[in-house]
C-alpha cells in the first residue's frame, strides 16, 4: 500500500522501516487519527511529525488534545500516548484491564477497533475535557 501524496516524507520512511505487517496496520491507525480528528470541529488541524523516530500526531489548536504516537511495543504495531495521561487508565475502566493495554500508554492494535477509536478520541480531545 502507498502513502498519499500529502504524507511527509519522514512519515513515509519511517512506516517503510517497519515489518510490513506493522506498517499496514499502522497506516490504518493514521488515517482512523486524521478521520477523528476531521469529525471534531473543536480539534481543528493536526501537526505529523516524528518523535522518537516514530510517527507523532498533535493538535495544532492549544489546548486541545495531547500526542498520539504510532510505533511497536514489543514488536506488534501499538498507539501510544503520554503516561502521565490518564487515557489508558480510563480505557481499562472502560473495556476491562485487556492484554492489548499496555502499561500506562500503549494499546496493541490489531483487536478492538472501538477501543483504538476510544483512545484516538479521548486523546484527541484530553486537554479540553480537562477544562470542563
Amino acid at each position: 500500500m502507498s502513502e498519499k501524496d500529502d504524507t511527509p516524507i519522514e512519515i513515509v520512511t519511517a512506516l517503510g522501516a517497519l515489518p510490513s505487517d506493522v506498517a499496514a496496520i499502522l497506516r490504518s491507525a493514521r488515517q482512523r487519527i486524521f478521520d477523528a480528528a476531521a469529525g471534531l470541529p473543536d480539534v481543528g488541524p493536526l501537526t505529523e511529525t516524528l518523535k522518537w523516530g516514530e510517527p507523532a500526531y498533535l493538535t495544532e489548536r492549544p489546548k486541545t488534545g495531547t500526542t498520539i504516537r504510532l510505533g511497536q511495543i514489543g514488536g506488534r504495531a501499538a498507539v501510544m500516548v503520554p503516561c502521565s495521561t490518564t487515557i489508558i487508565e480510563d480505557a481499562r475502566a472502560i473495556f476491562g484491564d485487556v492484554p492489548e493495554l499496555s502499561g500506562k500508554r500503549g494499546l496493541i492494535l490489531g483487536g478492538d477497533a472501538q477501543m483504538l477509536d476510544h483512545i484516538i478520541h479521548a486523546a484527541l480531545t484530553y486537554h479540553s475535557r480537562k477544562q470542563l
